[in-house]
């Protein structure tokens, strides 16, 4: 009786603390793990404002995956992915992190749906000592190095720096008025603090900073305040929505400054949507697209087409060979970490990673445990709208400052 008692207190009061949002450290070494599968979970945009982009990022990460299991897993475990909407909201991604972690019992994350909703759970995955590779979005998960958090390639910070070191030392621009269009997301506010320290660093007054609510469909305040404002660079750090925004607004006021976009505003959609008003834009990328020839892109149309068929639209932006490239990493990871797999083991079967070759899908990758970031290198791109394609026409580049 008195065991009955005592079990049924403890199933009340877990029950309570996962429902009041306290969490309980159930993991371990092995959490997540058997040995015939290794469940990872990912914290995705699939119904809100940046869906565009992160659906075609999880999908990449799925199909890697599934290429794997079919050549029998690794070391005979096979992946296992869990998919929960976060909807571009950091309170469904906290919600989703907790499920997946308490609940579905996964080995590792990931990506998380927004970089705010990274900032708000950076803590808790260090505190359950949980492998996680995010999207590259800002130097605050990377730099100084934390000790679960891994990020594929260049930061928005990497990214912002490169363009302005393209304006003033490629272009020689003299005295340029560089203005910066963002979100008011923690994803905008990573690109202004950058913008601000890049215009002190070159002596560089602003020539303003406009806000564009996510998913908005009109911006004429934004372009008339910048046009009076005389800018003559516009840095674009925006999701490819509102990049194209922007780009009908500027064509409706006639106003053509140079612009300039960060990863997610390299977008053929936005190519799509406006047409010749994207004519003169320029674009950086840690990523290559699904027309280039490269021997790694080669591989992967062969294997995409295997998959989704030709119709598998996903497998046509960007963000899907994104998510490739994640996959890549984790899956060397996991082989470094050999077959008595644990947690602390894929941490340092990353941290062994070296000159990874990826074939041209991204710069080379390299680890270390001072290091998590794979590369800090990109390609500036130019956008194409004959043909809807960004070119590469730069090599793969880093920051100069």
């Amino acid at each position: 009786m008195k065991k009955s008692i005592t079990l049924l207190l403890t199933i009340t009061l877990v029950s309570a603390l996962f429902l009041f949002g306290v969490t309980v450290p159930y993991a371990d070494e092995t959490t997540g793990l058997t040995g015939e599968t290794i469940k990872v979970g990912v914290t995705s945009d699939v119904t809100g404002p940046t869906s565009q982009i992160q659906t075609p990022l999880h999908t990449g990460i799925k199909t890697y995956l599934q290429h794997i299991n079919d050549q029998g897993g690794i070391y005979g475990r096979k992946f296992k992915v869990i998919i929960e909407d976060g909807g571009y909201s950091v309170a469904r991604d906290v919600a989703n992190f907790k499920k997946l972690v308490y609940k579905d019992r996964i080995f590792m994350l990931f990506e998380i749906g927004s970089t705010g909703s990274g900032v708000a759970l950076v803590s808790q995955i260090t505190k359950e000592k949980l492998p996680t590779l995010m999207t590259s979005t800002t130097d605050f998960f990377i730099r100084p190095t934390r000790p679960y958090h891994f990020t594929e390639g260049a930061t928005y910070e990497d990214e912002i720096k490169v363009l302005f070191n393209y304006i003033v030392n490629v272009l020689k621009v003299k005295e340029p008025r560089i203005a910066l269009v963002r979100a008011d997301t923690e994803h905008g506010k990573v690109g202004s603090r950058t913008f601000r320290k890049q215009l002190e660093a070159y002596g560089l007054k602003p020539a303003g900073e406009e806000v564009i609510a996510p998913g908005a469909i009109e911006a004429s305040s934004q372009v008339l305040t910048l046009m009076r404002a005389k800018a003559t660079h516009v840095i674009l750090h925006t999701t490819e929505g509102n990049t194209a925004t922007f780009f009908r607004e500027a064509k409706r006021f006639k106003y053509s400054p140079m612009s300039l976009g960060t990863k997610y505003a390299c977008a053929e959609d936005v190519m799509r949507i406006v047409g010749d008003a994207a004519k003169n834009f320029v674009a950086t990328n840690s990523f290559s697209s699904w027309y280039d020839d490269s021997p790694g892109m080669l591989k992967m149309r062969e294997i995409s087409l295997k998959y989704h068929g030709k119709k598998g639209k996903y497998m046509l932006y960007r963000h899907y060979t994104q998510g490739w490239c994640q996959a890549i990493l984790v899956v060397e990871g996991f082989k470094n970490a050999g077959k008595d797999l644990t947690r602390s083991g894929l941490v340092k079967g990353m941290e062994s990673i070296k000159n990874l070759d990826m074939g041209g899908l991204m710069a080379n990758a390299t680890f270390s445990p001072t290091k998590h970031q794979g590369t800090k290198y990109c390609r500036i791109y130019k956008a194409d709208v004959k043909n809807i394609r960004f070119i590469p026409f730069t090599d793969y580049i880093k920051a100069a400052k």
